[in-house]
């Protein structure tokens, strides 16, 4: 008998990790289910009757606490929120990432998860310092069977896809006066979206606010064989600056950057082609997610552990952190006048 797998979470977001990949292996019985921040009990009919073995969630703490408690089988929930994290020792943070993380423990106490991991190992420590202990890192993985090489013309020299905010709109603005840029807010995803970034030259990931992370959508970008320029990422084990993809750090940096490798179109594949291995190796879905499913399986992971945090404790260090973040950003600007 197959093993039932449920993913739930909002396509437009999450889809990339797992779509038209895993459903042909054979030894599961796939199926996804849609996940938006306005569901009520009665909108999860289909995942209860459909019974799962495993239960993958993304944005979890939006399901309702009696869902979680009457499914049987094993529920995980994967973090994907930018929270406060600990970049070369020095703790960096923002408004909005505080913001989520506060949004995230406030209610992550009263979930059922067996087992939570969050996508960024650099925000394990300081969960930690709040006795918020997680089962573990997990860097999404890439449906490579979705986000692919084709072979297309290339029409526009740039893409991005994600919001408008004004820290990207500070690096954007001048390749998009110079060059032709392709960029996508919201509206399009999965298998429609892959022609789009065939169809451009360069790839971009620039943060939406002045502070490291490592957002998915770099692996997403890379496993279609396009090279990829970004901001810093997050320390991890998978992806090598200026190997697998180039990194910037200014507006500035990007335009020359960007300018340089448009006219060497060789250096550009080399770099293209190592991040699509490092994709095709490391984060493929079809090799993460079957080890993933097989150490659910046999207890390989610790439990999730929330039954320690002392919530006014919690609550207490974040508002100190938003007087600090705020007073800061009081002293810039005054010496930027």
């Amino acid at each position: 008998m197959k093993m039932r797998v449920a993913f739930i979470g909002q396509p437009e977001y999450f889809s990339f990790c797992y779509e038209n990949e895993l459903e042909h292996i054979g030894i599961w019985e796939i199926q996804s289910f849609n996940l938006n921040f306005f569901m009520t009990s009665n909108d999860f009919i289909g995942l209860q009757e459909f019974n799962a073995d495993i239960n993958i969630f993304f944005r979890g703490e939006f399901v309702p606490d009696e869902i979680l408690m009457g499914l049987n089988g094993i529920k995980v929930n994967l973090s994907s929120e930018v929270f406060p994290k600990y970049v070369d020792g020095n703790l960096v943070f923002s408004l909005d990432s505080l913001n989520r993380y506060k949004h995230f423990i406030k209610s992550m106490r009263s979930k059922s998860f067996d087992y939570i991991f969050h996508y960024d190992r650099t925000s394990i420590r300081f969960m930690q310092e709040d006795n918020i202990f997680l089962s573990g890192e997990f860097q999404f993985p890439v449906a490579t069977e979705t986000y692919q090489s084709y072979d297309i013309p290339e029409e526009w020299d740039f893409f991005f896809i994600g919001r408008s905010t004004i820290h990207r709109d500070r690096f954007f603005n001048p390749l998009k006066h110079h060059y032709r840029f392709l960029h996508i807010c919201h509206g399009i995803w999965g298998s429609p979206l892959v022609p789009y970034m065939n169809r451009s030259k360069i790839l971009l990931n620039i943060h939406a606010e002045n502070e490291t992370s490592w957002e998915p959508r770099v692996q997403m970008l890379m496993a279609t064989g396009k090279m990829v320029i970004s901001e810093k990422l997050s320390c991890n084990n998978y992806l090598i600056p200026g190997q697998d993809y180039i990194e910037i750090s200014s507006p500035v940096e990007l335009y020359q950057k960007a300018k340089y490798y448009l006219e060497n179109h060789e250096e550009r594949l080399v770099i293209a082609e190592n991040g699509k291995k490092k994709v095709m190796d490391l984060l493929s879905s079809k090799k993460v997610f079957k080890q993933f499913f097989i150490d659910l399986t046999n207890n390989k992971y610790q439990r999730s552990n929330f039954t320690s945090l002392n919530a006014r404790s919690a609550e207490s260090r974040i508002l100190r952190l938003r007087v600090r973040k705020m007073i800061n950003n009081i002293i810039m600007m005054k010496m930027n006048r």
